[in-house]
């Protein structure tokens, strides 16, 4: 296979996926389990770049778009794969895959890629990738996919309306964490102001994003505060959510993932690690660094992914071993 690599700065860079846009007819997008606002709003982005350009362009993702996304125009553009679609895949003449650093987190979709001839792209900003792919585009110096995207509707010609300047705003806004971690820039201002001046509404944009807690999901968010813990004087900061806190408030875990934000204020705190006990002997871990800790490394080690300040992965042990392998990898890791 032949890989490419993206600088940021370099619209030429951009020349081999545009010549393969142009010699195809038909198109499919996905990205990764448990998209976030990233991946979903490059996916959407992208669409519309394709069908812009007159192209068949669909989206096949492999777990369902949270609730959260869904008042993003093209949101429903984004099926979510089942067997039953195997045939609109491998009548692909492209499929780009967006978001993703690893095959395994392509889900049932890599599973049937591997058995079809359409030529796939690979679109990520994440480090390390091993995604498989004909042409990899990577570019770990920007803060999201969806910078990426917005980087190709330029090298492509083509203008930026306002409902795609949605989707890209809420992917640059969601994974940079409102413009405070992941690589934001002066760039990633200057992209958000240019994607504002094309119509973008803030206040509606995070009102839709940020205001969907329910009563149970705050009460859960007390319990697991309650039990916050700290190590290497106050370094490391960590909280735990059991399966029986979310069930007994019947609370969806995937729920939880915003609860990595309520350490980031503590003083002097420099990791944070939050421990989801998603069903038994399964443990879904989100890391975050605010001094020197590649977090990305640790979670590497374990089979997970991401960048240097922010990583996740999925551990198959019981809650407690799980809490003492990160933390320990996190204390050697200084």
């Amino acid at each position: 296979m032949n890989y490419e690599r993206l600088s940021d700065n370099s619209m030429s860079d951009w020349k081999a996926v545009r010549r393969i846009i142009a010699r195809g007819r038909r198109f499919v997008v996905t990205t990764h389990l448990y998209p976030d606002g990233d991946a979903v709003g490059s996916s959407i982005a992208l669409l519309r770049l394709l069908r812009a350009m007159g192209k068949s362009a669909g989206a096949l993702l492999p777990s369902p778009v949270p609730a959260m996304y869904r008042f993003l125009r093209g949101e429903s553009w984004l099926r979510t794969y089942r067997r039953t679609h195997e045939k609109l895949l491998s009548s692909a003449d492209v499929i780009f895959i967006l978001d993703s650093s690893t095959n395994d987190r392509l889900g049932a979709l890599y599973e049937t890629m591997q058995q079809i001839e359409s030529t796939r792209i690979c679109i990520d900003h994440h480090p390390n990738n091993s995604v498989s792919a004909e042409l990899k585009v990577i570019d770990t110096r920007a803060c999201s996919t969806a910078q990426m995207v917005y980087d190709l509707f330029h090298a492509c010609g083509l203008k930026i309306d306002t409902h795609t300047a949605e989707a890209l705003y809420t992917g640059i806004h969601t994974d940079t964490v409102s413009f405070n971690f992941l690589g934001t820039t002066a760039r990633t201002h200057e992209i958000a102001a240019d994607l504002l001046a094309k119509g973008v509404d803030a206040k509606r944009a995070w009102t839709k994003i940020y205001r969907n807690d329910t009563p149970g999901l705050l009460k859960l968010a007390g319990l697991v505060l309650s039990g916050l813990h700290t190590a290497d004087r106050g370094r490391i900061a960590w909280t735990t959510v059991t399966r029986k806190q979310w069930q007994r408030l019947r609370v969806n875990p995937r729920d939880t993932e915003s609860f990595t934000r309520y350490p980031l204020t503590l003083h002097k705190v420099g990791v944070i690690a939050f421990f989801c006990e998603e069903a038994e002997r399964r443990v879904r871990v989100s890391l975050r660094a605010l001094d020197k800790t590649d977090v990305g490394r640790i979670a590497r080690a374990f089979g997970g992914g991401g960048h240097q300040t922010s990583s996740g992965v999925t551990m198959r042990e019981p809650l407690s071993r799980a809490i003492a392998m990160i933390i320990r990898a996190i204390e050697r890791g200084k």
